[in-house]
């Protein structure tokens, strides 16, 4: 019995029920999240006790996995470090969870805190007798999906005491509920801190709206606002003077205090800032507290029966996270009691003082680029110690075992709030753990005895027995690839801009609505790109379109030049080829024709909006860009000196400046337009070079503090012209093509110069991935930045880590190395789709961080890998489909290298994915205080390495390490990346996310991508299974 249960846990079989298991799990919570919120994903998934059982089985396993395969052994190092490290992980994990605690601290400046409000939510309870006391604190993840029913029962000083759970109402609001013999209560509405909220007041009572009593025929307070009913209606007696607005007619009025007014609804009455309209009187109802309506903002409620002795008592407690001191006391049975529900407050042995909090801004926005807060710690124990910090993101103030993170700060920028954590050993275990894992990883791929390099030798093995073992395995059936240049519509009488000074025109400084310094050539291929879809417009680039729209915006208002894209819209627009002219966006009253249009699609919930509706939004944006550069508004180029924020103002903002400067940016701009006059006359553009060259003379005087350096300005010049990652995208899949022909062709009849021409396409494609690499370097020299801070540019990225895994395995296969340039090929063209901005932007706070950057680039990294494993998957799949009774042996075989790459491959990719994972939670804990939170993007780069660990470990277990299952599930995998990657950022809420609100819709090729893999998964493990060659 013992061996049995024995076997069982240290099972292979067990290994990869746990993580298949353990992945689906935490995969499933996300989406509860979404929907319920984090408490309910932590109540029923993440919190559990089987969940934590999970995490026990699997510790148990890898223990029992060490002493089974006997991994002691010198030659079996690199497993056994990688083991230890997962087993540590998994420790310190169990003591964050059981012994650590984190929570939040506020500071205003020049005071001093030592509080600290609990991340996590409890049933506070106390009672006494005024002698004895009893109390406790139960920990609760109270949500709208799940929640657990306590009972609790103790004996206090003879007395039986049940506290049980009744109700949880989330976000509850008070509610009228019409009942036989109920109450009268007037309903009115007033603003508090979450927007309009309704208030009831019984009759006979009073309640106080801020600093005023409201009373509603009551007259027990004199200084109360007394209403009253009448025959007539409600009047009103203040002994304040209210001031009013009417909201039918907009007049307004005063109601003299002391004097008897008639009380009227659509009226809204301001007293001592105190706002309140009269809604309704309700007849014969009762106050009932339940879920508000979405978008109303209410208080989570627990209902709690209290019973002593028999005697019941039923209490509702408002509170919830961030909640404190929110205590209900009542008495029973001569008892005192009190409750709360709620975040409670711990105090930390010293006390943190706020000396200073600074925040800084990027130049001419308010958007953060940091904060920071400086404080004196101070601890009178022991003596007394005291020393001054600054704790801003990513450096933070470690003392005692606490530590202090910069987390946010009051809006009017005179308070700060501290994320603190309390778990030392929890951290530093997990910390060795991780250390380990990446030891464990980097000598699992160099050790002479790992798997990794058995399956390198068999490879070169098979490739010395059979010299050529890759076929063509599928054809793709491409559109035609166009540049984006179509026909250019014709332009009656019109003198284009001379090219050489629209490119002067084009290296002159803007600064952008983030705040960003960049040339207007960046700006104006940004709006050329958006507006026409096009990188040209006829025959002009984009500085010259640009530059013209400014200067000729009557022509170029009736030129047919916004993109539309919808056949309803174009009919409304009177739309040319697609295209509509600005003048036609209104009608003969001048009135924006879309407008209703627009203003419909934009209260629509994102998956409710139709196809008319998303193309009317994007047209409306194509619009208004054209009206500010038509304005020229977008042209901020005129710096204001001594400015404390670096703004830059366009001329038409020149009431900003002051004497000279402001003469000198109202009329520059007319001036260069009257140059560009005389120069079509002239046919001499000097005049408006000279004017070019006083702005950047005004720029350089006043803006210096914010341009950057000429190097880097000349580089992103550059970096526009070349447009490096649109054109590698065609460069790669001509590439990619055109190997697979040839070696395909080489299957058929093997010859030298088939075989020199794939070598000379494997050299032109490494110089194809040095330009890829090129102009990553340039985008991170331009931007200050790592390129992988947004969709584009993790995209670009992804597609470099591709290819750089096709030549990690070229001398192994040829195959792969085609077959990542077609794979890189359709990432960067994804890349290039319209909803991927380009766009060079800043970063906010918390991306700022060398942490950061090592995360991100091993764990998008690590998708290019599993990609191309991916891939491999899918052509073995392929090639089984192809198998027949004459090519069996052949086919078998290349199935069989091909499937060894694959496994390398994946061994790679998973690796890459565990270190980055596990270094993203080093980052999070350096920047805001925890290395695990189980935000959904962690999460489900958590479900990659487990369902890839898994897959790997299908090779243990008998009947389930057949090359079918494992190349199957190599491409079902992939699935867990693209949830993490583009699932997580649009359609679950969380850190990471790009989603706003309500998702967008699945793309229809979602689904058919599904079908069309499953179809040809079953085909082919019906002709695998008829044809298999036994080896």
């Amino acid at each position: 019995m013992l061996t049995s249960i024995k076997n069982i846990l240290f099972s292979t079989r067990l290994t990869a029920v746990l993580l298949f298991v353990f992945g689906v799990a935490i995969g499933a919570a996300t989406f509860i999240e979404n929907d319920f919120g984090t408490p309910a994903a932590k109540a029923v998934i993440f919190n559990t006790r089987w969940m934590e059982l999970i995490m026990l089985l699997l510790t148990i396993n890898l223990i029992g996995n060490i002493f089974k395969y006997n991994m002691f052994q010198k030659s079996k190092l690199a497993i056994l470090t990688f083991h230890v490290a997962f087993i540590l992980v998994l420790i310190g994990a169990a003591i964050t969870r059981y012994i650590g605690f984190e929570g939040l601290m506020h500071i205003r400046e020049g005071e001093q805190s030592n509080v600290i409000v609990s991340e996590q939510t409890f049933l506070q309870f106390k009672v006494d007798d005024q002698k004895m006391q009893y109390s406790f604190d139960k920990p609760l993840l109270l949500n709208p999906l799940y929640n657990e029913k306590f009972d609790i029962n103790f004996n206090f000083e003879g007395k039986e005491i049940n506290v049980k759970y009744k109700d949880f109402i989330p976000n509850s609001v008070d509610t009228v509920v019409p009942v036989e013999n109920g109450k009268k209560m007037l309903e009115i509405v007033t603003v508090e801190e979450g927007g309009r909220v309704s208030r009831f007041i019984e009759s006979g009572t009073t309640k106080f709206f801020g600093d005023f009593p409201v009373a509603y025929n009551d007259t027990t307070l004199s200084e109360a606002i007394k209403i009253n009913e009448t025959t007539d209606g409600l009047t009103v007696l203040s002994p304040y003077d209210i001031q009013y607005l009417s909201m039918d007619d907009q007049s307004t009025g005063v109601l003299i205090r002391d004097s008897i007014q008639e009380f009227k609804n659509r009226r809204l009455y301001s007293v001592g800032g105190v706002q309140l309209v009269f809604k309704e009187l309700h007849q014969s109802v009762e106050i009932q507290k339940m879920t508000a309506e979405k978008g109303v903002r209410g208080e989570d409620a627990l209902v709690v029966d209290v019973i002593c002795n028999d005697k019941k008592n039923e209490v509702t407690l408002f509170g919830g996270k961030g909640y404190t001191s929110r205590n209900t006391i009542f008495q029973l049975e001569g008892l005192n009691f009190s409750m709360a529900y709620g975040s409670k407050e711990i105090l930390v042995p010293f006390e943190i003082k706020l000396d200073n909090f600074i925040l800084a801004k990027y130049p001419g926005s308010m958007s953060p680029s940091s904060y920071e807060s400086e404080v004196t710690l101070i601890d009178n124990r022991n003596g007394g110690e005291t020393f001054s910090q600054r704790i801003f993101m990513n450096n933070v103030l470690d003392y005692d075992g606490y530590r202090f993170f910069q987390s946010s700060y009051d809006q009017d920028e005179l308070g700060t709030v501290l994320s603190v954590n309390h778990d030392f050993w929890g951290t530093l275990i997990t910390y060795i753990g991780y250390f380990l894992l990446i030891v464990g990883m980097i000598l699992t791929l160099i050790s002479k005895n790992s798997r990794f390099n058995t399956l390198r030798k068999s490879i070169k093995k098979m490739r010395a027995r059979r010299e050529a073992v890759t076929i063509l395995l599928f054809m793709f059936t491409l559109g035609t690839v166009s540049a984006q240049h179509d026909t250019p519509h014709k332009t009656n009488e019109f003198v284009v801009i001379d090219e050489q000074h629209a490119e002067k025109f084009g290296k002159l400084l803007v600064q952008d609505a983030g705040g960003r310094i960049k040339p207007i050539q960046t700006m104006a291929s940004e709006v050329l790109r958006k507006v026409t879809r096009k990188e040209q417009f006829n025959n002009m680039n984009a500085n010259q379109v640009m530059l013209s729209m400014m200067y000729n915006p009557g022509y170029w208002q009736k030129q047919p030049m916004i993109k539309v894209n919808h056949p309803d819209l174009e009919k409304k627009l009177k739309a040319v080829d697609k295209y509509a002219a600005f003048i036609n966006f209104f009608d003969k009253d001048f009135q924006y024709i879309i407008a209703k249009d627009a203003d419909e699609a934009n209260r629509k919930k994102p998956a409710e909006r139709t196809k008319y509706d998303k193309e009317v939004i994007a047209v409306d944006e194509r619009a208004n860009i054209c009206f500010m550069v038509y304005q020229g508004a977008m042209l901020r180029i005129f710096p204001k000196a001594n400015d404390e924020n670096n703004t830059w103002y366009s001329s038409l903002e020149y009431n900003n400046f002051v004497s000279h400067d402001s003469i000198f940016v109202k009329s520059m701009i007319p001036f260069y337009f009257a140059s560009i006059n005389e120069s079509f006359a002239s046919k001499n553009w000097h005049l408006a070079d000279s004017i070019l060259n006083h702005v950047v003379d005004f720029q350089q005087k006043f803006g210096k503090a914010v341009i950057p350096e000429q190097s880097k300005i000349d580089a992103e010049i550059m970096y526009n012209k070349i447009n490096i990652f649109e054109r590698l995208f065609q460069y790669y899949l001509y590439v990619g093509l055109l190997m697979l022909i040839f070696l395909f062709m080489d299957i058929f009849g093997a010859k030298k110069w088939k075989k020199n021409v794939v070598t000379g396409l494997s050299v032109l494609l490494f110089g194809l991935f040095l330009l890829h690499t090129a102009g990553l370097a340039a985008r991170w020299y331009i931007s200050g930045h790592a390129p992988w801070s947004n969709g584009y540019e993790s995209m670009i990225y992804i597609g470099w880590a591709t290819v750089f895994a096709g030549f990690l395995f070229s001398r192994t296969s040829k195959m792969t190395l085609a077959a990542t340039a077609i794979l890189t090929a359709l990432i960067l063209m994804v890349a290039h789709l319209n909803w991927l901005d380009p766009e060079i932007t800043p970063l906010v706070p918390v991306l700022k961080s060398y942490w950061l950057m090592i995360h991100v680039a091993i764990i998008t990294g690590s998708y290019g890998f599993l990609g191309l494993g991916a891939l491999l998957g899918f052509m073995n799949l392929i090639l089984m489909i192809l198998k027949t009774n004459k090519n069996k042996e052949n086919i078998t075989d290349t199935i069989k290298e091909l499937t060894y790459i694959n496994e390398m491959t994946l061994t790679v990719g998973v690796f890459m994915a565990t270190v980055g994972t596990f270094l993203g939670g080093v980052w999070a804990n350096e920047s805001w205080g925890r290395y695990w939170g189980w935000d959904p993007k962690e999460t489900w780069a958590l479900v990659i390495v487990l369902i890839y660990a898994m897959i790997l470990h299908l090779r243990f277990i008998p009947k389930a390490n057949g090359k079918y299952l494992f190349n199957l599930l190599s491409v079902l995998g992939f699935s867990t990346v693209i949830m993490t990657y583009f699932g997580v950022n649009y359609y679950l809420s969380g850190l990471h996310s790009y989603a706003k609100g309500d998702p967008v819709p699945i793309p229809t090729f979602v689904p058919v991508t599904v079908v069309v893999i499953l179809v040809i998964g079953v085909i082919a493990y019906f002709r695998n299974r008829k044809l298999e060659v036994k080896e």
